[in-house]
């Protein structure tokens, strides 16, 4: 039995450029590239620290792997045994499918090529480059050994009347049973930053989606709802394939904190194994990357308390998002027509 621990980036090209909310900026330029880069970095010296046994994989669409910031890619995946596994694309999106995330089912090129190397017993976790361990997953992986589900999940539990990336949960229902999948209530929402899962959800989902994503695309030339991103397909398979829901929901959080929007950070994160920080890639992760890079810190070193401050007092701080009194506003007012039930976004 192998457990894996892996993440991904997918380098935009100008014909498939795309709008990403929490990054910003030109998505197929330098830039905003090296924005991911120094996640993913961040994203195995924390790992690492905690996983030394596991296999850790590393997967993208280029084989040319860059110097940021002074720091060599390939010369740090080959020095700490991270696999590097280029491919191709076999899911495109057409320029009008949806305004944001065109590269997200990138994903269902790894879980073909996942599905062809994993083994029965073998366990992957596929997670977001903007995620960060703040405790060992050997527990979660435990857990998930003495399931019988092919897959354990992260729920993002908004209300009953929830939009996500532009589909309500009741649009989501109606896909699902459009493709035979009947249910009572309106499913949840499972975050796409986690994909944790047995060989057979792996091998079940790339056969399936071969045929799945030749309906979607007719669904959108005929204008009709459809999948718009990888965690809304990844939610029907979960519901399709009958995963744990909810059964990472102790372990990871997608925790905001950029307080100009919206915060959401608890005393109790302290205790999560995962973080995952979308704000934070230009801010809390891009200043720890160059802590590691100027050699101030060694977070796989780093006695556990010391480290543990370390991420709290970087990644999960108020002062790294100055205040914008115009957003904080707008977005507390928001938020006030959103508990009201005026709003559902």
């Amino acid at each position: 039995m192998k457990k894996y621990i892996a993440t991904w980036v997918y380098l935009d090209s100008p014909e498939e450029k795309s709008k990403y909310p929490n990054t910003g900026g030109d998505s197929t330029s330098p830039e905003f590239q090296a924005v991911y880069w120094r996640c993913i970095v961040l994203f195995y010296e924390t790992s690492l620290r905690f996983h030394k046994d596991m296999k850790h994989l590393f997967f993208t669409n280029t084989e040319k792997l860059p110097i940021v910031d002074g720091l060599n890619i390939k010369e740090y995946f080959n020095t700490h045994d991270i696999e590097v596994i280029c491919l191709k694309n076999l899911y495109p999106l057409p320029n009008n499918y949806f305004g944001s995330f065109r590269n997200q089912f990138f994903e269902f090129s790894i879980i073909d090529h996942i599905a062809k190397i994993i083994n029965k017993g073998d366990m992957l976790m596929l997670l977001d480059s903007d995620c960060v361990f703040v405790r060992s997953l050997e527990p979660a992986f435990d857990e998930f050994k003495n399931s019988n589900a092919p897959a354990t999940t992260y729920i993002i539990n908004y209300k009953e009347k929830y939009e996500m990336h532009g589909l309500h949960g009741k649009e989501m229902k109606a896909i699902y049973e459009d493709l035979g999948l009947s249910l009572n209530k309106n499913p949840y929402y499972s975050g796409g930053e986690l994909l944790f899962a047995k060989a057979s959800f792996f091998i079940d989902v790339a056969e399936d989606f071969k045929t799945l994503y030749d309906y979607l695309m007719e669904r959108h030339r005929n204008k009709k709802i459809k999948f718009n991103e990888e965690a809304h397909v990844l939610s029907y398979y979960y519901y399709k394939l009958g995963a744990t829901l909810g059964g990472m929901d102790n372990y990871i959080r997608r925790i905001w904190t950029n307080r100009n929007y919206f915060r959401n950070v608890r005393k109790k994160d302290l205790q999560l194994s995962i973080w995952h920080l979308p704000s934070e890639k230009r801010v809390g992760i891009h200043n720890l990357f160059k802590e590691i890079t100027e050699n101030k810190v060694n977070l796989r070193k780093l006695p556990y308390p010391k480290y543990l401050a370390l991420l709290q007092s970087r990644l999960l701080k108020y002062s790294n998002h100055k205040w914008e009194y115009y957003k904080y506003f707008k977005n507390k007012f928001r938020n006030i027509l959103r508990n009201l039930g005026f709003i559902h976004k």
